[in-house]
């Protein structure tokens, strides 16, 4: 009996010690805001932007295709880029995306953004809302942040937009150990 209470203990700590922890996301639903030369405000949408974490880097990528937009300066915008994708990436501060039973959290984030041949710096403000239950850890992640035509992207031509282009994104991401 004393050996089989023995082997039982072990086999519960290393069930434990074996335990995974595994990160589900929705692809997040970008807006992106860009004003005229006259200062009319136009929107582009997709719900097609890839963002992942790993531990604290986070990494995303966006399919140009996936944009939706009734406006023509868009519309040729998007029909004239260089790539067809965007990529994100960038490492979350130490101690931002924690587990406790419920948090809101806010602070800004250094991320690298590729467009082809251009590598560029931009700041993404993180707003993080984290629920534990008994279930999963889940994340509700808005992000939001800006960026040059000009600078971070290398656009030079004359594109009829304002060269400041706004965005926000929206994801839910849960966590659990199994």
């Amino acid at each position: 009996m004393k050996k089989y209470l023995i082997f039982l203990a072990l086999g519960f700590i290393s069930t434990v010690g074996q335990a995974q922890n595994i990160t589900w996301a929705t692809p997040a639903k970008l807006q992106v805001y860009a004003l005229t030369a006259a200062g009319a405000q136009l929107l582009m949408t997709s719900e097609n932007l890839l963002v992942t974490y790993d531990q604290l880097k986070m990494a995303g990528e966006l399919d140009l295709g996936s944009f939706q937009t009734g406006h023509d300066l868009l519309r040729n915008l998007l029909d004239s880029a260089v790539s067809d994708k965007i990529t994100l990436s960038a490492v979350i501060p130490e101690g931002k995306f924690i587990y406790r039973d419920m948090v809101e959290e806010s602070f800004p984030v250094e991320t690298e953004l590729r467009y082809g041949e251009t590598i560029s710096q931009i700041i993404l403000v993180y707003e993080i809302s984290n629920r534990r239950t008994s279930l999963a850890n889940t994340f509700d992640i808005t992000v939001t942040g800006s960026l040059s035509l000009k600078d971070d992207l290398g656009i030079t031509r004359d594109t009829g937009l304002d060269d400041k282009i706004s965005f926000m994104f929206f994801q839910n991401v849960q966590t659990r150990t199994y």
